[in-house]
């Protein structure tokens, strides 16, 4: 019997030359393909998903700060840059707290992936302005992804997860000697996962962290879920999922934070033109089915962006701070 070597090389030596050459070509190619799909996919998926822009020298911004800054003096509050670092970028988060500190419910604001932490002002203006006169006044950290406002560094759930997570913990050392009363996450739209995410974490990392509040407005299921509805289900979700790197996953880390304790309220209006009610719908079902509480609600005559002030009253009840 030949020894095994020489089997092979016989074998091989069967496959002419230039067959095997075209083999190894074709092979290659596919490869290039393949990466080249992939290289344009997570372009494309970042040209979709991130909408940054600065604050600080942008006039619009600089005046939604000082006007609102003067209407929340007369509620007695005011608002602070709060600056953190994250492997060394620079961060910059927008804190809205009263003037007079007081231990009060602490709430984590994530916006949409076109938001920065400074549209979010008038919604606090305008919150605080429904506040019943029992309840406690509020803290804010209005938070940017990186590379959104004055931030370093590039968006994606990971370094957003990274850059939240030390903003929260850089707060509540500042605030040790009157610590809040509560911790509470609310996000829209792409802040939804965000604040998901960051709830999964705490409950993991924190063994001693009591879970608040987790409002979501406007949740989708996850990225490759919504590449479905861009493209109308032209391609299968398996291929979806693979070209998809940065998922923003609610369908998994939603129900994770709501098993930690986490107390979720979703709010996701039924003509919702970007992310289908649906998405919401399920969300809540998938938190009720492992026996957890989830209240949802879905305003009628706004869409996706403007269902924030459009049902204010309903943000304050979720929010805790009114019991209309």
């Amino acid at each position: 019997m030949a020894p095994a070597a020489s089997t092979a090389r016989s074998s091989s030596s069967l496959v002419p030359v230039g067959v095997r050459r075209r083999v190894l070509v074709t092979a290659a190619a596919v490869g290039l393909a393949a990466f080249g799909l992939r290289v344009v996919a997570v372009k494309l998926q970042n040209a979709l998903l991130y909408h940054p822009r600065p604050i600080t020298g942008d006039p619009y911004y600089e005046k939604v700060v000082s006007q609102t800054s003067k209407q929340l003096q007369r509620r007695g509050y005011k608002i602070e840059e709060f600056a953190y670092s994250v492997r060394n970028e620079k961060q910059k988060a927008l804190l809205v707290k009263p003037e007079q500190a007081k231990a009060a419910p602490l709430w984590v604001v994530f916006g949409g992936n076109a938001m920065v932490s400074a549209d979010w002002l008038p919604f606090c203006e305008s919150i605080l302005s429904l506040k019943d006169s029992s309840v406690a006044d509020p803290i804010f950290l209005l938070v940017d992804y990186p590379g959104y406002g004055d931030n370093g560094g590039e968006p994606s759930p990971s370094s957003a997860l990274e850059a939240s997570h030390e903003a929260l913990e850089q707060l509540l050392r500042q605030l040790k000697d009157v610590p809040p009363s509560s911790v509470n996450l609310f996000g829209h739209s792409l802040g939804a996962a965000a604040a998901s995410q960051l709830a999964a974490k705490l409950a993991r990392s924190r063994a001693d962290f009591q879970p608040g509040k987790l409002v979501l407005s406007s949740p989708f299921l996850s990225i490759d879920a919504m590449a479905a509805v861009l493209f109308g289900n032209l391609f299968p979700r398996w291929l979806l999922r693979s070209l998809v790197t940065h998922r923003w996953n609610n369908a998994e880390m939603l129900p994770t934070a709501a098993a930690a304790g986490w107390e979720v309220s979703i709010i996701h209006p039924k003509m919702d033109e970007i992310v289908p009610v649906q998405h919401g719908e399920e969300l809540c079902d998938s938190i009720q089915a492992q026996g957890k509480i989830c209240t949802l609600t879905k305003p009628e005559g706004c869409g996706h962006n403007d269902v924030v002030f459009a049902s204010l009253r309903s943000y304050a009840k979720f929010l805790g701070l009114s019991r209309l």
